[in-house]
């Protein structure tokens, strides 16, 4: 199988002070493949002055793609005008990330985490947004947040796979996410590699409860109880070929700066997951 690329999600320096422009410097810098930006530091760029311009040029003069943007517009929201300005919303977004020749825009159920919406509602809404920003040139990762009441399990984002009868539909999986639902690592195999836009890898302590743990419980890969040996064997089997993303949101690592934050979770990404 070819070399995975290893990619840096911002939420792992948040807390850090680095403008966009800095974290890129610091993914190529340590030897990251990729990067995931939030949209919300990238508007804040473009109100201080900056363009979307430099961020492209920063990340072609330090090797860095940007693989994904993290937003959360409310694509699955049930009333029709809020889901139309949902819509208008994304175009942003995707028009944004195509400026930055970014593959990916994540969807998770933002707006809906705590109401129950069935997969046959939300795959119609997720045509839509597929449909609403197809010309862009950048393809929606359907992501599900472990516990939510809509999209909670990789087994509700496998529900609107087969809802919407589309082989081309991306997921967004995650570690952390899949703790929140016993099985989900068998899941894996139903899928097929390509189906798999992006994974993103972490760890997280041994809890009686998994549903007791927070994002902020997030650890570096291979320091906590999740079962990553069997996830990789899972994926390895199915082919998937996308990056690793690390994402944490662990302040306790942030207090050590963000260089050291970022470096020591791509040695401990690619001892984990190689």
């Amino acid at each position: 199988m070819a070399k995975r690329g290893y990619c840096f999600n911002t939420s792992t320096i948040r807390n850090c002070g680095l403008s966009p422009i800095e974290e890129i410097q610091l993914a190529g810098q340590i030897g990251y493949d990729g990067i995931e930006l939030w949209t919300a530091e990238i508007f804040r760029h473009l109100s201080g002055g900056g363009s979307l311009d430099d961020l492209r040029a920063a990340l072609d003069s330090n090797g860095v793609q940007a693989v994904n943007l993290i937003a959360f517009f409310a694509w699955a929201e049930p009333d029709q005008l809020e889901r139309e300005a949902a819509l208008e919303e994304a175009r942003v977004v995707f028009e944004m990330a195509a400026a930055l020749n970014c593959q990916y825009v994540a969807a998770p159920p933002a707006g809906v985490r705590e109401m129950s919406v069935p997969a046959a509602d939300l795959a119609p809404r997720y045509a839509d947004l597929q449909k609403a920003t197809e010309d862009t040139g950048v393809l929606p990762l359907l992501e599900f947040w472990g516990g939510a009441s809509t999209l909670g399990s990789l087994q509700d984002a496998l529900d609107v796979l087969d809802a919407l009868g589309d082989p081309d539909t991306r997921i967004l999986a995650d570690v952390f996410h899949m703790s929140k639902s016993p099985g989900s690592e068998a899941l894996l195999s139903r899928l097929r590699g390509e189906q798999i836009g992006l994974f993103h890898v972490n760890d997280y302590p041994k809890a009686d409860d998994p549903m007791s743990l927070n994002d902020s419980d997030r650890v570096y890969p291979g320091d906590g109880a999740a079962p990553i040996a069997d996830i990789v064997r899972r994926l390895d089997a199915i082919g998937y070929a996308g990056m690793w993303s690390l994402e944490l949101f662990n302040e306790s690592y942030e207090a050590n700066g963000a260089e050291h934050a970022a470096r020591v979770g791509l040695e401990k990404t690619r001892r984990a997951f190689n």
